[in-house]
């Protein structure tokens, strides 16, 4: 690749700034440090005119986490799973997350394997929308990687009445007959709730949290 055609880097975009190369990966991958507001907007501004994109991986590293959302659903193709995807990814696209869905086809030892797949790319968010299984008892496979995921950072969230011990966004009694806009609610609802930060009850064993 010749220079002229490369993809720019952090480091061009804090160059072009005017400023350190912390204070512009501070500022692209929304860290907890605040950064000024004039050096926010010139690295903004630097980003879009070279058109530099953040590398995931390397965010992931840094931050111990992705800007994505992960759902989990039994069948994209039918239309109340259909329904939720749009409904938390509107609501992830306001936060300025990405969404990213993986179908288990009502299979609990796949949505096990999905679940240590996703723990790998480190999503910000972890929606379960499948049914019941085995796996939700205390103790699981399910379970310990859940409460693994949520110990490394991440944030559990369950869709629907299961007997797992992390926050839960009730489906309710949402029917086949049910609108489109009342499934894609619970959706927004999930990613809602996984934005608030958890408060775990008194007593609470870690990796679990309060509903």
């Amino acid at each position: 690749m010749s220079p002229s055609s490369r993809l720019p880097t952090l480091l061009d975009v804090a160059t072009a700034a005017g400023v350190s190369l912390a204070t512009a990966s501070r500022a692209l991958n929304g860290s907890s440090r605040t950064v000024n507001g004039d050096y926010r907007d010139r690295v903004f501004a630097a980003a879009a005119q070279l058109g530099y994109t953040p590398n995931l991986s390397a965010q992931a590293v840094a931050t111990g986490s992705t800007r994505t959302v992960a759902l989990v659903v039994t069948d994209i193709a039918d239309p109340p799973d259909a329904f939720l995807a749009s409904g938390v990814i509107d609501a992830a696209a306001d936060a300025g997350l990405t969404v990213t869905v993986t179908v288990t086809a009502g299979d609990p030892d796949r949505e096990l394997a999905l679940v240590r797949s996703l723990r790998g790319q480190r999503p910000r968010i972890l929606i379960l929308a499948g049914p019941p299984s085995p796996g939700d008892a205390d103790g699981t496979p399910l379970t310990e990687e859940l409460s693994s995921f949520e110990a490394g950072g991440g944030r559990v969230i369950v869709l629907g009445e299961r007997s797992l011990a992390f926050a839960t966004v009730p489906r309710g009694a949402l029917g086949a007959e049910a609108g489109p806009e009342r499934f894609a609610a619970v959706g927004r609802a999930a990613v809602a709730r996984a934005l608030v930060a958890p408060t775990p009850a008194p007593g609470t064993p870690a990796g679990t949290v309060a509903s």
